[in-house]
């Protein structure tokens, strides 16, 4: 049973941060029964209840009163909110990407029915006007309880989770969650940033020369410079700590750049904790799919690809170019496998040559 059932005593929820996963809450607990106020500046509120992402606006003040917080500001801002928050007997949840100090700074604040949360998805198009109810679906989302969190609000925010977000709710002591995901999310993005620096460092074309894999590796180095500065600021001590792994196994890659039996040796022991992490991920194959649009580049084009498939209720997940000369280039946008026969059907019937990408592809 849904966690919306007839045990909620007021069924209301409050989103502080009505942003790409805060709106995305919004919209799924909407959908699961809830009623959701929303909490951010009056201009992304206007535009989340005409989205459908809240059913009206709020204020600080007013929402802990609801049966349920979700706390989507932005990381930095979270430890500051868990303080303005208090009094409050309502349960309250985040989804900031670093665990330890929130859940420190919500013990602090005397909010006793407190889970740390953070879902493992996301998109590099934020804002609300981004936002979907699927968003979570299949996703892992981790949850953070301590040796002092209430039995029954763990089980009341994995029960909203798993049953009204569609997500995977999982379990992880707060300091463990802040490693995993500088190794996970923050050193990746990292990397992509460092990688993009050293190829632009070659030439001033070197970049017109990478193929789909480069791309691939570098894609998260395009993503919001601002709330990646929070987020990894944030993490700073968890990062340091794997920062320093990751120079001592490049170190031991090259030294071993010589040594061919060596350097085999590292990509079988890469190669199977790849299969190991393919077991993983399998529970989401199939729920997102990409479609190459061929264009040419003139004015308005992307507008119109864009414009085609928001009017055409198709929530694009991501998107990016891949140039194949100077005039010529193929957009390829990311959606939900469910919409792709009826993304197709729009997008040629207004004479694009679309089709879906191959996965696996090399370069």
């Amino acid at each position: 049973m849904s966690s919306t059932s007839d045990s909620m005593s007021s069924h209301t929820l409050g989103i502080v941060g009505v942003g790409l996963i805060g709106g995305s809450i919004g919209m799924a607990a909407r959908r699961a029964g809830w009623e959701v106020s929303g909490v951010d500046t009056d201009g992304t509120l206007e535009r989340a209840v005409e989205l459908g992402a809240i059913d009206h606006p709020s204020r600080l003040d007013d929402v802990r009163g609801a049966e349920m917080v979700v706390l989507a500001a932005p990381v930095s801002r979270i430890t500051g909110l868990l303080a303005e928050l208090a009094p409050t007997d309502a349960l309250v949840t985040d989804v900031g990407s670093a665990k330890a100090a929130i859940v420190r700074a919500a013990a602090a604040a005397g909010i006793g029915r407190f889970v740390g949360g953070h879902p493992m998805a996301g998109s590099q198009l934020g804002g609300v006007a981004n936002a979907s109810p699927d968003l979570f679906r299949g996703a892992r989302y981790l949850i953070t309880p301590t040796g002092d969190t209430l039995p029954e609000a763990y089980a009341r925010v994995t029960q909203f989770v798993r049953d009204d977000l569609g997500a995977i709710p999982t379990a992880v002591d707060p300091e463990r969650h802040d490693r995993l995901v500088a190794a996970l999310s923050h050193l990746p993005h990292l990397l992509a940033v460092a990688l993009l620096e050293v190829t632009s460092g070659i030439s001033p074309d070197a970049l017109s020369f990478a193929g789909p894999s480069f791309r691939d590796l570098t894609r998260v180095g395009a993503a919001n410079p601002t709330l990646w500065a929070d987020i990894l600021a944030e993490n700073a001590d968890a990062i340091h700590e794997v920062l320093g792994s990751f120079s001592d196994a490049m170190g031991r890659l090259g030294g071993d750049i010589d040594d061919r039996p060596a350097t085999e040796r590292h990509f079988n022991e890469a190669g199977a904790s790849y299969q190991t992490l393919g077991g993983f991920l399998i529970e989401q194959t199939g729920h997102n799919v990409d479609i190459a649009v061929p264009i040419e580049n003139r004015p308005r084009v992307l507008a119109q690809v864009t414009t085609l498939m928001g009017s055409n209720d198709i929530n694009i997940l991501d998107l990016y170019m891949q140039h194949s000369d100077t005039r010529h280039a193929a957009l390829v946008l990311t959606i939900d496998a469910a919409s792709i026969d009826r993304a197709l059907r729009l997008l040629r019937g207004d004479g694009f040559h679309a089709e879906p990408l191959a996965t696996g592809q090399a370069d």
